[in-house]
């Protein structure tokens, strides 16, 4: 099989992994939910590894936030090293990621894609028989962590306030990060007494205040009500905090 840059041939790419059926779910996967990639370090290492009994073709670019991206518009400051290759069946390829340089903010982090297509051969079918290649497209995010940021990754649940007001007759839960990383929050909810009002909720952005709305109507909760919350840490674990309201 004859290896080609991906960018103008793609015949259908179905993005992201959890969302996918078993028939199609991606037999080569990236063992790291999520990449730090600390300001001082010369590369990052990103392990593959093809689970299938046959061989696919992967190409692999960074983006800074677009989904649609293609490697012909790829506009991070990161190249990958392969960034094309084939992987044969049940071993592994190991891809170094490299930051080719930019002026960043020294006292947050920032946020970056790393972008993964699995390309099937062209010979599944037996015979003459029609169908259907389905080229599979993962994403991940990549954080870029200078050296000089205040405090610990693992203090961010302490530095996240939170207020709550009422608009439109429903609640608002107003979540303020000061520290200098990025909280991935996957949920969180205020709890007092019998009640308990959950939010919809994302990631927050350093040293940013977002607003997040509940599903459900306004109803009375007293001042002392708590926010019970869950992160997801460096390693893809997911962190459980709680926090007091803010007065």
């Amino acid at each position: 099989m004859t290896i080609r840059a991906l960018s103008g041939f793609i015949p259908f790419i179905l993005t992201g992994t959890l969302l996918l059926s078993p028939a199609v779910m991606a037999s080569v996967v990236m063992l790291n939910t999520r990449v730090i990639y600390p300001a001082d370090a010369q590369s990052q290492t990103l392990q593959f590894t093809n689970s299938d009994n046959i061989p696919y073709v992967m190409q692999i670019w960074s983006d800074i936030n677009d989904p649609e991206s293609m490697p012909d518009n790829a506009n991070a400051p990161f190249m990958t090293v392969p960034a094309l290759f084939r992987i044969e069946p049940h071993t592994g390829q190991s891809v170094r990621l490299v930051f080719t340089g930019k002026d960043l903010p020294k006292d947050r982090e920032s946020i970056f894609y790393l972008n993964s297509v699995q390309v099937p051969p062209k010979n599944m079918a037996p015979g003459n028989r029609n169908h259907m290649s389905v080229i599979l497209r993962n994403r991940v995010k990549i954080f870029y962590r200078p050296k000089s940021i205040k405090g610990s990754p693992d203090d961010v649940p302490q530095q996240i306030h939170f207020s709550l007001e009422e608009e439109g007759g429903r609640w608002v839960l107003v979540a303020n990060n000061t520290s200098g990383y990025y909280a991935s929050i996957i949920s969180a909810s205020v709890v007092s007494g019998t009640h308990n009002i959950p939010f919809k909720v994302n990631m927050i952005p350093p040293k940013t205040t977002v607003r997040w709305p509940s599903a459900k109507s306004g109803k009375a909760i007293p001042s002392a009500g708590k926010v019970k919350f869950t992160l997801i840490n460096d390693y893809g674990g997911q962190t459980q905090a709680q926090a007091d309201l803010d007065k």
